[in-house]
């Protein structure tokens, strides 16, 4: 039996950046060797914005695509949503994407022959490469990209922006999405690291890319600092759920607000924003991570940016 890709978008308040990610779907080099289905969660039970977009591509698109509305608010209960339907549809793999991304037209052949060179038991996860306003200064692209990974690399977590999932490991650890946070973000992270904690591999596949187009209202030092905040949180919250002590992630982190502090003054005295601002973002992370030694929780999600 051939197995069956469930590529799984979940997605809010943002129908124009939906249409373009399925229209980059419309037009994908499939597998051989496997069937491919879409399913789209919409997490906007007020407008359900995403529907006459997924009405208008099963229209026009030959891949049989499932919109279905998830009336709780939250990313990690749309994750959780589209696991339910992965299984629902007896699902071999279940792919994430963003709905504000788009892939390239080889992406999902690439993803899949490398899972498939595993053993198709591994996690894979793509590249995803952000595209930055003209009018945003270039030194501002650092705080958008990730240390470059190469093929092959092991990984300890990753995202859903660009990954392929074995379903069969999702039931053998009986994984799900946290959902007590539903608008800090960084689920994924703790996901994907419970995972990895449990026996599971994660390996990059560099040449399996996804493109990110950042919209101008990301593209700025207020964003970018509530976002280290909370990914300082979720920080916290993965070293404690790798068994470390609340009072040394709490050191660790006054240290790193310490030195992070010093250099954000140089940096600003000496190079104004463009050398004081990356350290002033290690600053937000560290306050960040002390912060969510003692349970702070993260709302950085609950308003929809386009």
């Amino acid at each position: 039996m051939r197995p069956l890709l469930d590529i799984c978008i979940c997605t809010c308040k943002r129908p124009e950046q939906l249409r373009v990610a399925l229209q980059s779907l419309a037009e994908l080099d499939l597998p051989a060797d496997a069937d491919v289905s879409v399913t789209v969660v919409d997490n906007d039970p007020e407008e359900q914005g995403g529907k006459a977009v997924v009405e208008s591509f099963a229209t026009d698109s030959s891949l049989p695509i499932l919109y279905v509305l998830e009336e709780r608010r939250g990313i990690p209960i749309a994750r959780n949503r589209c696991i339910q339907e992965a299984q629902g549809k007896n699902a071999n793999y279940l792919i994430f994407i963003d709905d504000d991304e788009w892939v390239a037209r080889d992406w999902l052949v690439k993803l899949f022959r490398f899972a498939q060179e595993l053993g198709g038991n591994t996690v894979v996860n793509g590249s995803v490469i952000r595209e930055l306003p003209d009018s945003v200064p270039a030194y501002y692209s650092r705080y958008f990209s990730r240390r470059k990974r190469q093929t092959g690399d092991h990984l300890t977590y990753c995202a859903t922006n660009n990954v392929l999932i074995p379903m069969k490991i999702i039931r053998e650890f009986s994984l799900s999405f946290d959902e007590r946070d539903p608008f800090g973000g960084g689920e994924d992270v703790l996901f994907f690291s419970e995972l990895h904690t449990k026996g599971g591999d994660i390996i990059h596949c560099a040449e399996a890319k996804v493109f990110e187009p950042v919209p101008i209202s990301r593209a700025n030092l207020r964003w970018l600092s509530r976002r280290k905040y909370s990914a300082g949180i979720t920080l916290a919250k993965q070293k404690l759920q790798s068994g470390r002590s609340r009072l040394g992630i709490l050191l660790s982190a006054i240290f790193q607000l310490m030195v992070a502090g010093v250099l954000c003054l140089f940096g600003l005295v000496f190079g104004g924003l463009r050398l004081g601002s990356r350290p002033w973002l290690r600053l937000c992370r560290s306050v960040g991570m002390a912060c969510g030694v003692f349970g702070a929780r993260s709302d950085f999600y609950r308003v929809v940016d386009c």
